[in-house]
């Protein structure tokens, strides 16, 4: 048996995650006879010993998708609804006959929001997910899981209602708490997607896979949905309306997904692997007093390992959020007249195209994984190639600009460039958080995912705060 189906083969104790009972039931969905293992091998969706029960129609693999999914909804949501925050931020006192998103009367607040939203979210993002990996052994990963989904749910159910208040007469005020509404959004999506991708850590490695794809579906999706209800012919406050709405009834649905979870034999079997996996790390780590857990020497032992990984990660994250959405959406189509297809540009070239190439490029992952878990410092070197995108997006026609000439001046080239900014981001992100699982113990398995999810997360800090220093050099 392989190195990496042994990790999954460890028969585990009942640890008071679920009842005898239903141990006792679990326990009759286990093949113990030797034809098991074999299978377990050939099939990439069951890494398991003779103890191990199946995925029945891989419903704990799609539920982790799905998890996926909604763990960056907010912020999909939130960068992809620009129509309608343009429409808020716009210059009240324009007559009716000039658009509000027009070019020549961009106001401050619409112009830097996108840069201002990343800042926020991602600076609560990164101290939340320092939180999330100091409590990751002292609060249970249900409670994050649910707690987080709950607060997310609660603001997308008020800036749903925001959307049908007028608030011409307060748009500073409004600016102001939605950047503080994102704040919190983001702080409980950190710990969602941290908790996610620590928990599919614990599991066979096609399960952080999909993960990984769940989250760029989830762009996909918010994507679609910006296009749809701009199709529909609504003003940018009822597209909001239903935009936000529909996020709700993800986020919501998503609650009912993880709880799921511990309703299938499959994914308890792991749940409780965790469980006994994180009581053997703190028995190893325990001080002399008996009392108190060196969470240091933990997280020394996992970076140790898998430090080239979260550097890795680090790296492709902070182009793409030093890029996209900030400069990829002031992006504008060569031809000054006015079309159905400028009326598209952004939703499509902008958000569509990567977030479609992101997506292909996690589903790539399943078929091709070059260059290997063996080979880490290439993959860091393709990382790095990524940072050519920041000049040559930065080069194409994005508006206003008053520093930088346009030297791309084709559509094609930022159709090209996102889409290949989107691809490499979906391919190489989901090979570091696949691969650096890898490198762990056992014990150390939900924390490997963490370190990841907050490199990741360092990254898009530092992305964010480096895109408002872009826009500005434009």
């Amino acid at each position: 048996m392989t190195e990496e189906s042994q990790r999954y083969s460890s028969p585990v104790d009942y640890d008071g995650l679920i009842s005898n009972q239903e141990l006792d039931d679990d326990v009759e969905l286990m093949d113990y006879d030797s034809d098991h293992g074999k299978h377990s091998e050939e099939n990439p969706l069951i890494r398991s010993s003779y103890s191990e029960p199946q995925d029945k129609k891989y419903g704990v693999l799609f539920i982790f998708g799905f998890l996926g999914l909604a763990s960056l909804l907010p912020w999909n949501f939130f960068i992809t609804a620009k129509k309608y925050f343009d429409y808020k931020f716009r210059n009240t006192s324009l007559p009716s006959n000039v658009s509000f998103d027009d070019e020549a009367h961009i106001t401050s607040m619409q112009k830097e929001f996108e840069s201002y939203l990343s800042i926020v979210s991602n600076g609560s993002n990164l101290v939340f997910m320092i939180l999330t990996v100091l409590l990751v052994r002292a609060i249970v990963v249900k409670y994050r899981v649910l707690a987080s989904t709950l607060l997310i749910t609660v603001i997308f159910i008020v800036t749903s209602t925001l959307t049908e208040i007028n608030t011409d007469t307060w748009q500073e005020n409004f600016f102001v708490f939605t950047l503080v509404a994102a704040t919190l959004m983001s702080g409980a999506q950190s710990v969602l997607t941290g908790s996610v991708l620590g928990l599919s850590a614990v599991f066979p490695p096609i399960y952080s896979q999909m993960t990984m794809i769940g989250q760029a579906a989830g762009g996909t999706f918010s994507a679609l949905c910006s296009i749809l209800t701009h199709t529909t012919g609504g003003d940018p406050v009822t597209s909001g309306l239903i935009f936000f709405l529909i996020a709700t009834v993800i986020t919501v649905l998503s609650f009912v997904a993880y709880i799921g979870l511990h309703f299938l034999s499959f994914s308890r079997y792991y749940m409780i692997s965790l469980a006994n996996n994180i009581n053997k790390a703190n028995d190893d780590l325990q001080v002399t007093s008996g009392e108190v857990i060196d969470k240091v020497a933990y997280f020394r032992v996992i970076l140790k390992k898998s430090w080239i990984y979260c550097l890795s990660v680090c790296l492709v994250f902070l182009v793409t959020l030093s890029i996209f959405p900030a400069v990829c959406s002031l992006i504008k189509p060569i031809s000054k007249q006015k079309s159905q297809w400028s009326d598209y540009f952004t939703p499509v070239i902008c958000f569509l195209l990567f977030n479609v190439g992101d997506f292909v490029g996690r589903l790539i992952t399943f078929i091709c994984k070059f260059p290997g878990s063996h080979r880490p410092g290439l993959l860091l070197f393709f990382c790095i190639l990524r940072i050519g995108f920041i000049p040559l997006l930065m080069l194409c026609n994005a508006q206003p600009r008053e520093h930088l000439h346009v030297l791309l001046n084709d559509d094609a080239y930022p159709i090209v460039l996102i889409s290949l900014l989107g691809l490499t981001n979906g391919y190489l992100g989901t090979l570091c958080m696949s691969f650096g699982p890898l490198t762990a113990e056992d014990e150390h398995l939900e924390g490997t995912g963490i370190m990841l999810a907050l490199a990741m997360t360092v990254g898009l800090a530092g992305g964010s705060g480096l895109s408002f220093l872009l826009v500005n050099l434009l």
